[in-house]
């Protein structure tokens, strides 16, 4: 009797199993993508996402970032760009994950078979492919994604340890590839300190306008050890911060360049990562939100225009106004009554997205609401030439029969 009563409880978590199994559905978040590298003589992976809103015929077009170890780092980044994309703090990406297959040669500028205390290595024997690699980036990666995506000329390029050893080394001698840099927990000790040798040199004399750095640091001090006194430390086991800090009073000298140093007291060096990617995106995008709640009644077109050219200034492209955020305007203003104020909003956003239906439908309510019912009914028909939605066509055929 036991026996035949476990089993009956089972009975339903285990069917239910069952059901889940047929019912499941990947969760795809990019894709995978081979290809055969001229420059570097093998074959080479590559994580593409795309954000949601692209679709077959959009004329949207997205900033790209290319992101170092991206087998390691792809997944947590995309789920910060997709969430803060999604809440309006920063523009959808295109993000690239750079799968690695021999990192050390790629990701460091010279040969230098030593560790930072001077002792040889003999995991280091392959290093100095950092050029080659470079090339790849420019010569194959860039025109391979370029081609096959609609991109933006905003580019950025993110890397933890010698990933960060990439970025500042990108930055200092080949500034003009990308328009952003990260650089997580740089391993500035490579090579007896050749970056920080050269960003001393050409920083401060090289022009760097409309470039920007974010540089994090994590702690790998010794115990009892902290960012004041380590700078007079010699001792091996805090050279890591000592030489950020070094690198921190050189930006501080540098000409035009945008940066934010931040250290992490409570992160080592593999855990900086996750929070140093998303202070990042917060750090380049702090001002591509609105400043003001949307029930703020103080917002008109002409804020939200101006808005818009500043953020189209500090990503250097053309942004046009959110379309979402515009009708939600538009929607807020009509709750209010203001209606010559929400026909600003809807006009601004069919004149920025002329071929979206639900915005036609927008300007349809806008019509209902003001008692014309010729042109709702217009601008209810044009919506459903783009796409046919159930509520609009609903909404059609009361105005139709005359409800």
């Amino acid at each position: 009797m036991r026996a035949i009563l476990f089993v009956l409880l089972l009975l339903p978590a285990l069917c239910f199993g069952q059901a889940a199994k047929q019912k499941d559905n990947p969760i795809t978040i990019g894709t995978k993508q081979t290809f055969h590298s001229a420059i570097l003589k093998e074959n080479r992976t590559l994580w593409v996402y795309v954000p949601k809103s692209f679709t077959a015929g959009s004329k949207l077009r997205y900033p790209v970032m290319y992101l170092l170890d991206g087998e390691a780092f792809f997944t947590s980044m995309v789920g910060t760009v997709d969430y803060l994309s999604a809440l309006g703090k920063m523009p959808e990406m295109i993000i690239v994950g750079i799968e690695s297959t021999d990192r050390v040669r790629d990701l460091t500028p010279t040969h230098s078979p030593f560790w930072a205390s001077g002792e040889p290595a003999n995991d280091l024997k392959t290093s100095g492919g950092g050029p080659n690699f470079m090339a790849f980036l420019e010569k194959e990666v860039m025109p391979y994604i370029e081609t096959r995506y609609q991109t933006e000329t905003y580019r950025m390029l993110v890397g933890h340890s010698l990933g960060g050893l990439t970025a500042l080394h990108a930055l200092v001698n080949q500034p003009a590839l990308f328009t952003s840099y990260v650089a997580i927990d740089p391993s500035v000790w490579w090579d007896n300190q050749l970056i920080l040798k050269q960003a001393q040199k050409a920083l401060p004399q090289k022009g760097s306008a409309g470039k920007s750095l974010f540089f994090a640091t994590a702690n790998t001090m010794n115990k009892g050890m902290d960012t004041v006194r380590v700078v007079q430390d010699n001792t091996q086991g805090n050279h890591n911060v000592r030489n950020s800090l070094l690198f921190r009073e050189t930006l501080r000298k540098s000409k035009n360049l945008a940066w934010a140093w931040k250290f992490y007291p409570e992160d080592n060096h593999g855990s900086v990562p996750f929070p140093a990617q998303y202070d990042a995106l917060r750090y380049f995008f702090n001002k591509y939100a609105l400043d003001k709640d949307l029930n703020d009644s103080t917002i008109t077109v002409d804020y939200i225009k101006n808005h818009y050219r500043a953020v189209s200034a500090m990503l250097q492209y053309p942004v046009l106004p959110a379309q979402g955020t515009v009708n939600s305007l538009g929607y807020i203003s009509l709750g209010k009554k203001q209606y010559a104020k929400a026909y600003q909003f809807f006009k601004m956003n069919l004149e920025n997205y002329p071929t979206v239906g639900n915005l036609h439908d927008s300007m349809g309510d806008y019509y209902v609401k003001i008692g014309d019912k010729k042109k709702a009914m217009e601008a209810f028909r044009k919506a459903l030439s783009l796409e046919e939605v159930a509520e609009t066509r609903k909404k059609l055929k009361e105005l139709e029969a005359g409800r």
